[in-house]
């Protein structure tokens, strides 16, 4: 004890925190509590020690970080000492979890991810192989290996962890790592054990950063997986990787969700995959260059979401009665979805384009959708002119249109778009032009007046008062008797855009706001309200 109070009088005489002592009072409280009211310890030992830490508080002012540190310490030691003669004496058990149902336990470390749910194992004997419960096996290379990816350290850390799941069933098998040609043994492995323990969510995510002139793949291992493993399995995510079915593969019947991306793939061998699985219902293929048409000839009755994203591909026909969501990225092609009309939400981003081609392009496939977003290069047509379009998109509600012009607003042509979608209710525009190449003067003269009865909201972006811009917006504010909210803004969605001078920005901004307000200055109903960004 004496060193105690050598060690308080020679803690310094500055203000301290007020956090370290009133933390320290309730933990010392707390402590007193259990100690003198339990009366498991000697309430003068304890007062004794309670007696100097006062003394140190009241009468001496202690640097804060020096008395956290002290305060930490004793309590540490009054604490083990309770708990020791607790433990000692069968009042507590020595893993405070020990009364929970087994069950219990392996439901919450269910919750925890893999990495954490591992170090578990060290909180005691009976916690050591608990961990093995978690369903779900996620290997990531960074998480494990840091930046670096060393391919041994995580094939080691990998087997290891397997090795003590040998035996189990799980739900989930993800392995996400930049692919090396040491992996394949191993990941060929992990396919086997997945199979035997009865995985049902896949994940093979082996894309690198960089993938430009790399040929080599992993090839997707059908031979390892009986037909049990196959028909067990509803999600697959491959990437980086080569399919080849063998012959006569007939699918995946329970697959619910297929992801594939930098996968190497004929269209024959995917259409005939395909075609056997009616049950998918999430399917995206990005970057699988097929260089012909994906005609699947089997029904996908429950499919809900489709995604294409920069594929090779000619031709997308398929029949998908349920299909909500359908997402393309790519060249201008032929989409069939065969009799989709529960179609919600379509987002398209063609290039190199005309908007009369557009049209009709979409208005055979989207009639029934409500949200289209619209992207696309867009490629003036020979001769401008203005085409009276009947009502195409009879269900479109919400349009959205980010077109980039080769010099400005091709004011008819965006018209004509925009007049086959008569009961449409808001309208986003990201309408990038050239700031010094505008058009002539464009008559609007002879329009059907108000098509637009439904219109509420409209917001341009990326605006910069050429022209063109400025005559669609007056064609919209005049033809738009319901229109309650206008936005107007100067940034960019499509692209970044940083200003080097501030200054400058400033009086760019204040020039096209004030170029918009003369131009819409009369023109605005009174029940509509202008906001300028």
């Amino acid at each position: 004890m004496g060193n105690l109070l050598n060690l308080m009088r020679g803690i310094g005489d500055d203000q301290f925190e007020p956090w370290p002592i009133l933390g320290f009072r309730a933990i010392s409280g707390q402590t007193r509590w259990k100690a003198i009211h339990k009366k498991l310890i000697a309430t003068g030992r304890f007062q004794l020690l309670s007696m100097v830490v006062c003394i140190a508080i009241y009468k001496k002012g202690i640097l804060s970080g020096r008395f956290t540190l002290f305060s930490i310490l004793t309590c540490g030691v009054i604490s083990d000492y309770i708990c020791h003669r607790l433990i000692s004496e069968k009042r507590i058990p020595s893993d405070p979890f020990d009364s929970l149902p087994e069950d219990l336990l392996c439901t919450i470390l269910s919750k925890l991810p893999l990495d954490e749910a591992v170090r578990t194992s060290a909180v005691s004997r009976k916690w050591r192989f608990l961990w093995t419960v978690c369903p779900n096996l996620r290997f990531e290379g960074i998480t494990m290996c840091g930046k670096e990816q060393d391919v041994q350290k995580f094939i080691d850390n990998v087997n290891a962890v397997l090795a003590q799941c040998h035996g189990s069933f799980f739900d989930e098998l993800a392995i996400k790592f930049d692919f090396d040609t040491l992996l394949v043994d191993h990941l060929n492995n992990w396919a086997r054990f997945a199979a035997s323990s009865r995985i049902k969510y896949l994940t093979f995510d082996l894309a690198p950063e960089r993938f430009g002139g790399r040929y080599d793949r992993y090839l997707f291992p059908f031979q390892l997986l009986d037909s049990g493993s196959i028909s067990r399995l509803q999600k697959i995510h491959l990437s980086f990787g080569y399919l080849q079915p063998p012959t006569g593969f007939s699918g995946f019947p329970n697959l619910r969700k297929l992801d594939l991306n930098l996968v190497n793939v004929t269209a024959k061998d995917l259409q005939d995959m395909l075609s056997n699985c009616c049950n998918l219902k999430w399917l995206s293929i990005v970057r699988c260059h097929l260089y012909d048409e994906l005609k699947v000839n089997g029904p996908l009755p429950h499919l809900l979401y489709l995604y294409f994203s920069f594929c090779e591909i000619t031709k997308i026909a398929l029949h998908a009665v349920k299909l909500t969501n359908f997402v393309y990225k790519g060249k201008p092609v032929c989409i069939d979805l065969g009799k989709s009309s529960k179609l919600e939400s379509a987002d398209i981003r063609f290039y190199r384009v005309t908007l009369e081609d557009a049209t009709t392009q979409l208005a055979n496939v989207f009639t029934h959708v409500q949200i289209l977003t619209f992207d696309a290069c867009y490629e003036p047509p020979q001769i401008p002119c203005l085409v009276h379009k009947p009502c195409m998109f009879s269900q479109l509600r919400h349009l959205k249109l980010m077109l980039l012009f080769e010099s400005d607003v091709d004011t008819l042509n965006l018209v004509s778009f925009l007049m086959s979608a008569p009961f449409i209710e808001i309208l986003e525009m990201d309408l990038i032009v050239s700031p010094f190449s505008y058009t002539g003067h464009v008559s609007l003269e002879g329009l059907v007046d108000r098509p637009y009865k439904h219109l509420k909201n409209v917001c341009m972006t990326a605006f910069r008062g050429s022209r063109g811009q400025l005559e669609f917006l007056l064609h919209i504010v005049e033809n738009a008797p319901a229109l309650g909210f206008l936005t107007i803004d100067h940034t960019y969605k499509q692209v970044k855009h940083a200003w080097k001078d501030a200054e400058k920005e400033v009086k760019f901004v204040d020039l096209v706001h004030g170029t918009a307000r003369r131009y819409l200055e009369g023109k605005i109903s009174s029940r509509c309200s202008l906001r300028l960004v």
